[in-house]
């Protein structure tokens, strides 16, 4: 296999900047010189990535053959799903349209995979911020970034689509390959991954394939974050409620647990609030997390027609701090 049998797919949503940095850090990978599909898929109504997407055309590389697809129909699973059904590889690597990718990263994805022939492999991320954002920056690059410190072989685990290379040809069942119940709360992966290891797949870590992640500035804040974090948090508890049948027992194991960490990381936190350590967001994530497990059926909605929703100004930090019970507030991360 070579960078010929890859798509490199950046599914997109209202970014057209974002995407115009990703799709140019590919033009610079070593892999050029053998040639690689792009597949941009632009997942708004208006498809505001196609004046974007026209500009990067007329810029690429001769060896790089740029497509774009509009799918329309908001949601993350869609804008894959669709992506899946126009390949023409066996191979496609997902690129998020807020990461960039070093020169190596394509050609280290390809040699990890031909070394394990894995279903899926998996890279590390890590985390860009911009200037000026000081309180929780510690956490902030911890909590977008993907970096275990594994050496490249196989994984027990796996991780999310972004960056992420994908063997089309060990994925089982029929399609639609991405569970479209997950297009607002996001997991669509997760799903996908559960169905692979059922069916024997492997997964495989590539350590020499690292991509970069540029959190958009409305991000950074503990308001973002910590809603992410409950949505994690739910992970372990949707898996068993999706599963065929239900592992009601794994879904009350996971709420005991999820119990336990709430108390423990949330007494934690407060003692360290109290004292103004600097590293306390660590502990009031652990303990959200927690909760996620408590408050497994209450959707947190990230993508598709909640984006979509989300037509109003974006409101400041200050008037989305979290609370924890009758606890202090916790301030959001300081944006300047």
């Amino acid at each position: 296999m070579t960078s010929r049998d890859v798509t490199v797919v950046i599914p997109t949503y209202n970014r057209p900047e974002s995407l115009h940095r990703a799709v140019q850090s590919l033009f610079w990978q070593t892999a050029r010189k053998t040639g690689f599909k792009v597949l941009v898929v632009d997942n708004s109504r208006e498809a505001t990535a196609r004046f974007a997407f026209d500009a990067l055309e007329n810029q690429a590389p001769d060896t790089l053959h740029l497509t774009y697809l509009h799918a329309p129909e908001p949601g993350v699973a869609n804008a894959r799903n669709a992506a899946m059904d126009a390949l023409t590889t066996p191979l496609v690597a997902f690129l998020d349209d807020d990461q960039t990718a070093p020169i190596h990263w394509l050609d280290g994805l390809i040699e990890a995979y031909a070394r394990y022939q894995a279903a899926v492999t998996f890279g590390p991320v890590m985390t860009a911020l911009p200037d000026g954002i000081h309180q929780h920056r510690a956490y902030f690059e911890h909590f977008f970034a993907r970096d275990p410190g594994l050496d490249d072989g196989y994984i027990d685990k796996p991780w999310g689509c972004g960056n992420a290379l994908l063997d089309t040809r060990q994925i089982p069942g029929a399609k639609p390959w991405f569970d479209a119940r997950m297009n607002e709360v996001g997991g669509e992966d997760d799903v996908l991954f559960a169905r692979i290891r059922e069916g024997g797949g492997k997964f495989a870590w590539a350590e020499n394939a690292p991509v970069y992640e540029h959190p958009l500035r409305q991000r950074l804040s503990l308001s973002y974050t910590l809603r992410r974090a409950l949505a994690y948090g739910q992970g372990p508890c949707t898996m068993a409620r999706k599963a065929s049948p239900p592992r009601y027992g794994s879904l009350l194991m996971w709420m005991g647990i999820g119990t336990v960490k709430a108390a423990i990381h949330g007494t934690a936190w407060l003692a360290l609030w109290v004292v103004r350590d600097p590293n306390r967001a660590f502990q009031l994530d652990k303990a959200i997390r927690g909760l996620g497990k408590v408050l497994f059926w209450k959707k947190m909605r990230f993508y598709g027609a909640a984006t979509v929703r989300q037509t109003g100004p974006i409101v400041s930090a200050s008037a989305n701090q979290p609370r924890t019970g009758a606890a202090p507030a916790e301030p959001a991360a300081a944006n300047h």
